[in-house]
């Protein structure tokens, strides 16, 4: 399923005034599309292991990193990523450090190759290498390194929607 309103939540729930002014009403239309950049390919289930960083720059923040079976990035033009902003070994808990962002899919410094892959192939999955990819701050969604608490909470409730919408393709 494609980031249209699919992986939005976070930035619905925890996104500044101006970002959801901003945002929601683009896709909504469709003017934008995202990918949503979590997976990474040496992590496993364990999204709390992430190594893709977000390193503060003055005003910004640059990516760098890794993404894997992420779906839609082949049209997208925005991206709803998390990455670490803090250290794992300088945190508390491991789930402390990961921040969100919805930001530009700035192709300038991130290479995205499609997947090949069997079945399923309305939708494309990808591999994104991030290279010192710009997020200005404004794009950070909520507070800096509380991401993977704004990630669950949109995760639990779009779990359900694909649920259903897998048993109305079964029936």
């Amino acid at each position: 399923m494609a980031l249209g309103l699919f992986g939005v939540n976070p930035l619905l729930e925890y996104g500044s005034e101006e970002q959801k002014l901003t945002h929601l009403p683009r896709i909504i239309k469709r003017d934008d599309i995202a990918c949503f950049g979590v997976t990474e390919p040496n992590t496993g289930l364990d999204t709390t292991r992430l190594k893709t960083r977000a390193v503060r720059d003055g005003d910004r923040y640059l990516i760098h990193g890794q993404k894997i079976w992420i779906s839609t990035a082949q049209v997208a033009n925005k991206i709803m990523l998390i990455a670490r902003t803090t250290p794992e070994e300088e945190t508390k808990k491991p789930i402390d450090g990961l921040s969100l962002f919805y930001t530009d899919l700035n192709r300038d410094y991130a290479e995205i190759r499609e997947i090949e892959k069997m079945g399923r192939k309305c939708v494309d999955s990808n591999q994104i290498f991030f290279d010192g990819m710009p997020v200005p701050k404004e794009h950070l969604i909520g507070e800096e390194g509380k991401g993977f608490r704004y990630l669950l909470a949109g995760l639990n409730a779009e779990r359900i929607l694909v649920a259903a919408g897998l048993i109305g393709l079964g029936r």
